[in-house]
């Protein structure tokens, strides 16, 4: 028979394990083939790398980059932007501690987290504190990224 402060302990460790983020030894095995590609992606831009980003990118003309002028709407237009913003400052920095990868069926899944932006905008470096959503699918070939979507970081705390 459990007591009430076991059972008030046991609720709060149910509920607080939902709060955290998925670590590598709970998670599914396509949880862990999106983030894997999630830290490709990062990896690839942080490298200024158009050949090493273009094979994560969705081959479809519905995948889609939000910039700062409005969405960017396939493969060869995105890696278009890319040149462009790698030519100046570009980097990424992700709170892997504070990401989350969301099965939202069998072939989507959103990467959800915290991301220092910094680039060149105006000829001048900034830095921007953004929660990023990136959506993925699931095609013959493996996880691909099928959005990114920069969200500005009003919250205090993530």
């Amino acid at each position: 028979m459990l007591t009430r402060l076991t059972f008030v302990t046991v609720a709060a460790l149910v509920l607080l394990s939902a709060s955290v983020p998925a670590r590598a030894d709970t998670m599914t095995r396509d949880q862990m083939d999106v983030r894997s590609l999630y830290v490709n992606f990062i990896g690839a831009q942080n490298q200024h790398s158009l050949t090493s980003v273009q094979p994560l990118l969705w081959d479809s003309p519905n995948v889609v980059w939000l910039g700062l002028s409005g969405p960017i709407f396939g493969q060869t237009a995105i890696l278009a932007h890319l040149k462009k913003l790698f030519a100046g400052v570009w980097n990424a920095r992700p709170d892997y501690t504070n990401t989350h990868i969301i099965l939202r069926s069998a072939t989507t899944a959103d990467v959800i987290g915290p991301v220092n932006i910094t680039a060149t905008v105006s000829g001048s470096p900034y830095t921007a504190q953004s929660v990023v959503v990136t959506g993925c699918v699931k095609t013959s070939s493996g996880w691909k990224v099928a959005s990114v979507v920069p969200v500005a970081a009003s919250v205090k705390s993530f």
